[in-house]
């Protein structure tokens, strides 16, 4: 237990020193599409269909991402900060699992430390796991892989009974992401290797259990198959774009390349240099350190093995978690050979350069994300033209490529923006000059900043349309404040006075969720037109305003 809260220590002391500035960065790119409120259909939809119907990501599976981002905007919200400290502590909570997993490998707290250590300053992570926010399925998916390792370690030698939670495992994983599904080939390869090298009388993997990985496999498989049988098949690679492909997963994560950033050549040398330094000293390392260099390989070679249809630098967090164990397997097995003091103290000095060299070439990657920083600007542009993000949130992107923006604008969105509404439809100007907002369902949710006092919302039913009223409902904080009829077309006003409420747990913002109980689709009740959109009601420009509510007779202009 000493030596678990030493690792844990180590990793939440290391990450917070490299990656604390992080905290500040902001979203970037597919944050913007992700980060919003999910109903319960919208999660349940997602295990039977594609994880993005509206189409703008790739078709794929990821039932649990949806459900992982539904729960973080009711707790966060739109409040940047908090979702990146979210990512440095599942980011910390890997570090250890990974220590944790490579002590109980090694036998030895030193494989626990420095496993932990090249966890925090590989550059691989930035991209795959601990800055972009989006990438916190990553996260979640490593949280399950690294659980699989560890239980299996500890139930190694037991009955298949004993084995049956690695299923749930891989099952979770694969609901996370779908290169998930390897987790069971790693784990029959991690105990082949270790019966192999390390432990001679440890017994073979039981027929029952690889009988039932098969079927989990398979019956995985056929539910994704299922679920996504009416969206494009992405197609087999040609076989020579497959092998480019593979080598790139590992050529990126194994030797750090293509070296075009300062220091990275230094760094890509010394991620080269250990592992081939441990093959070389095959013979004379302890039969852990050999089985440790082997599983580290097994595990990026397996979790690779997805990517030869594409390679993209924030995918590849499982093939660098090998790429981890292969370097502490390799410095230990420098270890057992070096034991002459002055030998020895070189050799440190060496690793604490390489670390550092790491640490320098982590840290530029990291910038990669700064708010205001050329790349992130340049996603920003591509996100205004996305219908999807609220126009609240595109006009905040605008603002931030203005002059002096980063002295006045906020990167945390929750602190710079006074109100955004989701599920809505892009603003209109109506026949009578008022701009408005179609609802684009029965529910739409306005954030209002925490130090609004009154909030007022222009709400008008095109009864011209079904002829009959609806009813609305209003909930401030996740209580029912307002209820009407509308039965005309006018303008009518719902006014809150939020600031005596407590702010709900959308990231310390007040949340107001309009509700109707009627939608309609133009293409269904205009004749000739092609809008196949869903529409509720309009709604005016919300006023954030201090002073007492207004009549509600007011006009919404």
């Amino acid at each position: 237990m000493r030596r678990a809260l030493s690792l844990l220590a180590l990793a939440c002391a290391g990450i917070c020193a490299l990656y604390w500035p992080t905290l500040n960065y902001g979203f970037d790119y597919d944050d913007y599409h992700f980060v919003h409120p999910y109903s319960r259909a919208d999660v349940a939809a997602a295990f039977t269909g594609t994880w993005d119907p509206a189409g703008i990501e790739r078709a794929y599976y990821r039932p649990l991402t949806i459900a992982l981002f539904a729960v973080r905007f009711e707790l966060l919200g739109v409040d940047s900060v908090s979702h990146h400290a979210l990512s440095l502590g599942l980011f910390a909570a890997s570090a250890f699992l990974t220590g944790w997993f490579v002590y109980r490998l090694t036998g030895r707290a030193l494989g626990g430390l420095f496993s932990i250590v090249f966890f925090g300053v590989h550059p691989a992570m930035p991209y795959s796991l601990a800055v972009w926010i989006t990438n916190q399925m990553h996260l979640l998916e490593l949280l399950f892989v690294l659980l699989s390792f560890c239980w299996w370690h500890a139930v190694r030698r037991r009955s298949v009974r004993w084995w049956a939670p690695l299923l749930l495992f891989a099952a979770a994983a694969f609901l996370v992401k779908e290169d998930g599904i390897m987790l069971l080939p790693a784990i029959l390869t991690l105990q082949v290797v270790q019966r192999r090298l390390a432990e001679p009388d440890l017994p073979p993997v039981g027929r029952p259990f690889v009988a039932l990985s098969a079927a989990t496999i398979l019956g995985l498989l056929l539910i994704r198959h299922g679920a996504l049988r009416e969206m494009p098949s992405h197609g087999l690679p040609e076989w020579s774009t497959a092998l480019d492909n593979y080598w790139s997963g590992l050529y990126r994560t194994f030797c750090i390349a293509p070296a075009d950033r300062p220091w990275q050549r230094i760094a890509s040398w010394f991620a080269a240099s250990v592992p081939a330094t441990g093959v070389l000293l095959w013979r004379r390392a302890t039969p852990r350190s050999r089985a440790a260099l082997v599983s580290g390989a097994a595990v990026a070679l397996v979790f690779n093995l997805p990517f030869v249809f594409i390679t993209k630098p924030e995918q590849l967090h499982l093939v660098a978690l090998g790429a981890v164990i292969v370097l502490t397997a390799g410095l230990l097995s420098i270890r057992d050979v070096i034991m002459a003091p002055m030998i020895g103290g070189l050799a440190g000095a060496v690793v604490a350069a390489g670390v550092a060299v790491f640490a320098v070439v982590t840290m530029d990657v990291t910038r990669d994300f700064e708010p205001f920083g050329p790349i992130v600007l340049s996603h920003d542009r591509l996100v205004e033209r996305w219908a999807a993000v609220p126009p609240e949130v595109r006009d905040y992107l605008a603002k931030k490529r203005m002059p002096g923006a980063t002295d006045r604008i906020s990167p945390n969105l929750a602190a710079a923006v006074e109100r955004i509404t989701f599920g809505a439809h892009d603003r209109e100007i109506g026949r009578d000059g008022v701009a408005f907002q179609w609802m684009s369902g029965r529910r739409s949710d306005i954030l209002i900043s925490p130090d609004a006092q009154t909030v007022v919302i222009p709400l008008r039913h095109a009864i011209e349309i079904f002829s009959e009223p609806v009813h609305v409902s209003i909930e401030a904080d996740g209580r029912v404040v307002d209820q009407m009829e509308l039965s005309t077309s006018e303008w009518r006003m719902s006014e809150t006075a939020v600031g005596r409420m407590r702010t709900s747990w959308s990231g310390g913002m007040h949340r107001i969720v309009v509700r109707t109980d009627r939608v309609w689709r133009p293409s269904q009740v205009i004749r000739g037109s092609g809008d196949d959109r869903v529409l509720g009601l309009q709604l005016g420009v919300v006023t954030v305003r201090p002073q007492s509510p207004v009549s509600r007779a007011d006009s919404p202009r």
